[in-house]
């Protein structure tokens, strides 16, 4: 097995990091009492717990699955590489051009630095929405930051991130209100 490039080892030390905090983290759900509810003060955390063991399993198996994707790449590009030189010994036609052969392969791109100023906008902008939870309300207040988060990564689809801010916010009061029977901030639609 090849070794893993700088990002995917970060990625794999990453994914462990999160299973193991998710391990401790439902394992101490078990030190929470119960109550005769259905939704018991454990339900929450235990979901929370669950959900980081499988989002850091999930990032190990992608960092490990890029990682053998590269692996078959880079063989191939090498088996190219010394078809093209036998291809220029023998007098073909790329020899003739200056034009040397690429490797086949999968590029992964490294995504983009986050912006400074964008990563600030953002923080102001969350903590904007705390300060206005409460007395604005959950459904128009989350409503008004998914859709100013949104519109900062695609401005030019307004149409969508609207429909997306009030849709998750509303499927997200009903579920909590409806479904667990925990009530949010109602603000000035109560």
């Amino acid at each position: 097995m090849r070794t893993l490039t700088p990002a995917l080892r970060g990625d794999v030390i990453t994914g462990i990091a999160v299973t193991l905090v998710g391990a401790v983290y439902y394992i101490a759900t078990f030190w929470i009492q119960e109550t005769k509810n259905i939704v018991t003060p454990r339900t929450f955390p235990a979901i929370v717990g669950i959900a980081l063991i499988v989002l850091g399993l999930f990032l190990i198996g992608q960092a490990v699955y890029r990682s053998r994707k590269l692996a078959e790449v880079v063989p191939a590009g090498a088996a190219s590489a010394s078809s093209g030189a036998s291809g220029v010994a023998s007098g073909s036609g790329a020899a003739d051009s200056g034009v040397e052969d690429e490797p086949a392969g999968v590029v992964l791109d490294a995504p983009e630095e986050p912006k400074s100023k964008q990563v600030v906008l953002q923080f102001a902008l969350f903590f904007i929405y705390l300060g206005i939870l409460i007395p604005v309300g959950f459904l128009l207040s989350t409503a008004a930051f998914l859709m100013t988060m949104t519109s900062i990564y695609a401005p030019h689809r307004w149409i969508r991130n609207l429909i997306f801010s009030v849709l998750f916010s509303v499927i997200i009061y009903v579920a909590f209100v409806y479904g667990l029977a925990v009530y949010l901030p109602v603000g000035i639609l109560g």
